[in-house]
């Protein structure tokens, strides 16, 4: 009981929200850096900014309707780092995380791209992941301790990762099983570290299905607006910020 607690207390942290900060606290942060004085006269014009504290860092990010970017300025608001930093500790990049904003996409388009369910439970939770993802593989450990799979019907969308070499040969192997049960089981095998997906050689059918499989999947991640993963969506899909909750 005490590991699992541990575990759900490291997920939990892992994932905790930064201080949001507001549009004052956002202009006097940025107004000594290099890229203010070229931004000014497009700042909630053409540009809109927002931010987020974190421990060493304020990540300040400027957006529209194009895209976006992030810059990082150190707390003591000596250095403007453009580019990315990266975590030490958990070898990710740094970014910030903003409250979950609502569901705004066609919700059609994601329940096409969900490609299989499980769990028995009431509440409808999707997921974007990828079975090489460490994250993913250490938040399924998580999961297998606990009532997950009884609170929650998980819907499983996949997003494989360019720099994850297996990737697509972990969900050729997942995906190639007949029944929705055969999957999922796959799938939670594969994440708690199975190797028989080396085995596995897709015929040129069944190749050729996935891919199909696979682009709706990939509508469904852009209609979602996911970066990364694990990414997680209550039943109006909205994004779930704070994974923590997930257990309770």
């Amino acid at each position: 009981m005490k590991k699992i607690f541990l575990g759900l207390s490291l997920v939990a942290s892992l994932f905790a929200s930064d201080k949001v900060l507001n549009q004052k606290e956002v202009l006097n942060i940025i107004k000594d850096t290099p890229v203010y004085t070229q931004l000014k006269p497009k700042l909630n014009k053409e540009i809109n900014v927002k931010g987020v504290e974190k421990k060493d860092f304020y990540v300040i990010t400027f957006y529209n309707k194009k895209g976006s970017q992030n810059i990082f300025i150190t707390k003591n608001l000596k250095y403007t780092i453009l580019g990315m930093v990266l975590n030490n500790t958990t070898k990710r990049p740094l970014t910030p995380n903003y409250p979950a904003e609502p569901f705004k996409g066609n919700k059609q388009i994601v329940k096409n791209g969900v490609l299989f369910s499980f769990g028995k439970g009431k509440e409808d939770l999707y997921i974007v992941t990828d079975p090489e993802c460490p994250f993913c593989q250490r938040f399924e450990q998580m999961a297998k301790n606990t009532n997950f799979g009884k609170k929650y019907r998980i819907h499983v969308i996949f997003l494989p990762l360019p720099f994850h070499k297996h990737s697509m040969a972990m969900i050729e192997y997942i995906l190639s099983a007949k029944t929705e049960s055969e999957k999922a089981k796959r799938f939670h095998q594969t994440l708690q570290g199975s190797n028989e997906w080396k085995n596995f050689k897709p015929t040129t059918e069944q190749k050729a299905t996935i891919k199909k499989e696979l682009e709706k999947s990939k509508k469904a991640v852009e209609e979602l607006q996911a970066r990364g993963t694990p990414t997680f969506y209550d039943k109006n899909m909205k994004e779930i910020k704070n994974k923590g909750i997930l257990f309770r």
